[in-house]
């Protein structure tokens, strides 16, 4: 239905879809009674509903019928309907007290009607003014928390080790062992460093570990003399013990530690499975990968060389019971095993349409109109929400417009915040620039490579000039950057359906929006944009400024070197500090949820832009294209991401049988008319 109805048939509607927004089922209930009462039954008497029992009740069909009449009635008579109710209470000798009641009601409806653009005679019927205005916003589905994506699965229970029951000896190792895992270059460590993300994983997982043997495990406890400690977690043995024995009292202790080992592992894995309602393999193979790094900690001593690790009898137990994780996730791929009920997260798709052609119509576009500075009823928004919309719309058009990358390069994305004096040569005299921050004073990884995320605005990019500059992602740091480089991207400047550009939300995002115009509290524009110098408005959002930024950094190549400061790009409101990986996935899905009830996360939407690619035939070399934009490979997106049904796995075969099947029988037509001809 529109946002600017043509009859009162249409506007009774859009006043019940905003009263659902604000009053419970119950309460709402008997509002529409009431309200429905008051039109039906008096009001449209006075526009000529004739009833045959005035003093009735309304049968169903009278409604009906009522429903029609109100259709035929145009906008025009909405300021004669106050009038019109009295009249009518006065013709039908209704009591006070059913006056109070619907006169109230119908008082309501007006008083609401009466703010909306599409008010006869309103000055904010102008299309610039609708223009101005977002579209109502009804969240129909409530809470993600009403769409669950295990419905069987209750409440975690809570086991990790905390801080406070940490004695000081184990958290002395947990430092250490933290400390092996991430710095660049330590003593006696012969396996490659992990990012601290990765080790944040794999402590939390020790963590966990100790947390269980604690509430848990505590059959465990004498084999470490009733302490908690790593070697609890991957028995430690000496070479000092194992010089004292036989070889045959060696290979009897190996043995022990081994059976102790894949014991608490077992049990740990069952308990996982019946108290944690945890059953994938891919949690099981996180779980394994942290306790084999653990091993190689506390067996760093015994290693020259990685290698070295193998002939440790622990490591092999281990490793085998990797691989058969490694095989459990496999056979989950293949046959599309999922713990989360993944019809909760993907969009329903009419037939002939694709996921990401639904996702972009229903999600990402309601997103954009969401920007606007006015609400449905002509008010201006608040400078912070139009500025939270700016953030969830352009959230999406990184996953929704472009091939998805990982979350991880969105939610890690730095702005430069500051401008060198010197204009580069390339930016016009009145362009907008904003840099690239020098090589000198980004992050980097221990051998002198850059390991961060930036957006910048250029004019000359590979060799190109753009007149009016073009923004660019650098991409420094991903999972798979070992596999596939530095990744440089111009962000497309998609033109949408007003004339509005992609490129205009990320700079009303960054510096702010003026609106020109004369309105109350109107300034004079006195800033950057010589084309705005002088003109009246105002300013309706200072963009991300609005969320009052704590994450700004400074930093300086030495101390004659000018200071850089930069933030993140995207940041939470009201908390100024970039998202987590889960907070980010869960600002990003609640905006689908919203909107079409399905939780679509930045990872569906990797594998929404790979089944789009295999739906539509795109060639090997599009697919190459398109895996690489994704920070990934073709056999990847085919055998991890591609989720087309069975017929639309078909369809291509079929169309290419189809096309050779008529070929052929347009041949065989043309030879069998030849032959009949002769004859």
């Amino acid at each position: 239905m529109s946002n600017n109805p043509q009859n009162l048939g249409e506007v009774y509607q859009l006043y019940c879809t905003s009263l659902s927004t604000i009053y419970s089922s119950q309460q709402l209930q008997r509002i529409l009674n009431e309200i429905n009462s008051a039109i039906f039954r008096f009001l449209l008497t006075e526009f000529g509903f004739q009833r045959q029992h005035p003093h009735k009740k309304m049968t169903l069909a009278e409604t009906e019928a009522a429903k029609v009449h109100m259709k035929s009635l145009p906008t025009s008579l909405l300021p004669q309907v106050r009038p019109a109710i009295q009249r009518a209470f006065d013709k039908l000798n209704v009591s006070q007290a059913s006056r109070n009641t619907y006169g109230a009601r119908i008082n309501q409806w007006m008083t609401w009607a009466e703010k909306e653009s599409w008010w006869p005679g309103n000055l904010r019927r102008t299309e610039k003014f609708r223009s101005q205005c977002c579209p109502p916003k009804v969240n129909l589905y409530g809470d993600m928390s009403n769409t669950p994506l295990m419905p069987g699965k209750g409440k975690s229970l809570p086991y990790r080790l905390q801080p406070q029951a940490t004695p000081p000896q184990l958290q002395a190792e947990l430092n250490e062992f933290y400390q092996f895992m991430t710095v660049a270059n330590w003593q006696g460590r012969v396996i490659e460093g992990v990012k601290e993300s990765t080790a944040q994983g794999h402590s939390k997982n020790i963590e966990l570990f100790l947390g269980w043997f604690s509430k848990y495990g505590s059959h465990y406890a004498p084999m470490v003399k009733h302490e908690l400690s790593l070697s609890l977690i991957f028995p430690l043995v000496t070479e000092e013990e194992l010089e004292q024995l036989t070889p045959k009292q060696q290979q009897k202790l190996w043995k022990t530690h081994k059976a102790y080992l894949e014991a608490w592992i077992c049990d740990y894995f069952n308990f996982l499975e019946s108290v944690m309602h945890s059953t994938s393999p891919r949690t099981r193979h996180l779980k394994m990968l942290s306790i084999l790094i653990l091993g190689k900690f506390l067996y760093r001593d015994w290693v020259e060389d990685k290698s070295d690790y193998d002939n440790i009898p622990l490591f092999k137990l281990v490793n085998n019971l990797l691989r058969r994780e490694v095989d459990a996730m496999q056979e989950w791929s293949r046959n599309r095993y999922y713990v989360a009920d993944q019809s909760r997260k993907w969009p329903d798709v009419p037939e002939g349409k694709s996921a990401l052609s639904v996702v972009q119509s229903t999600v990402v576009e309601p997103l954009r109109l969401y920007c606007r500075p006015r609400n449905n009823r002509g008010n201006f928004r608040s400078p912070q929400q139009i500025a939270i919309s700016h953030q969830e719309f352009l959230a999406w058009v990184d996953l929704g417009l472009s091939p998805a990358r990982r979350q991880q390069e969105a939610r890690n994305l730095k702005v430069a915040l500051c401008c060198p004096v010197a204009r580069p040569t390339d930016v016009p005299a009145n362009g907008l620039y904003h840099p690239l921050p020098p090589n000198a004073v980004r992050d980097k990884r221990a051998d002198g490579t850059l390991e961060d995320n930036y957006i910048y605005k250029t004019y000359t990019y590979e060799g190109k000039y753009y007149q009016d500059g073009v923004w660019v992602k650098d991409i420094q740091d991903y999972k798979t950057r070992k596999f596939h480089g530095h990744k440089s991207f111009q962000i497309p400047n998609h033109q949408f359906g007003d004339g509005s550009c992609v490129y205009e939300y990320i700079e009303r995002y960054l510096y702010g929006w003026w609106l020109p115009g004369n309105y109350k509290n109107s300034q004079t524009y006195s800033w950057w944009d010589d084309g705005l110098r002088g003109v009246r408005g105002r300013w309706v959002t200072a963009g991300r400024a609005e969320f009052m930024p704590l994450d700004t950094c400074c930093v300086r190549i030495n101390a004659k070197s000018q200071m850089w400061s930069w933030g993140y790009f995207f940041i939470v409101p009201d908390v100024g500090k970039c998202y987590t990986d889960s907070t980010f996935a869960n600002f990003f899905a609640y905006q689908a949820h919203s909107l079409i009830g399905k939780r679509i996360t930045p990872h569906t939407m990797r594998y929404i832009w790979a089944t789009w690619g295999f739906q539509v035939g795109l060639s090997d070399a599009q697919l190459r294209s398109l895996a690489d934009a994704m920070g990934s490979t073709v056999e990847t997106l085919r055998s991890m991401y591609e989720r087309c049904t069975p017929s639309e796995k078909r369809r291509l075969i079929k169309e290419a049988i189809d096309l050779t099947f008529h070929g052929m029988w347009k041949r065989e037509g043309g030879s069998r008319k030849t032959y009949a001809n002769q004859c």
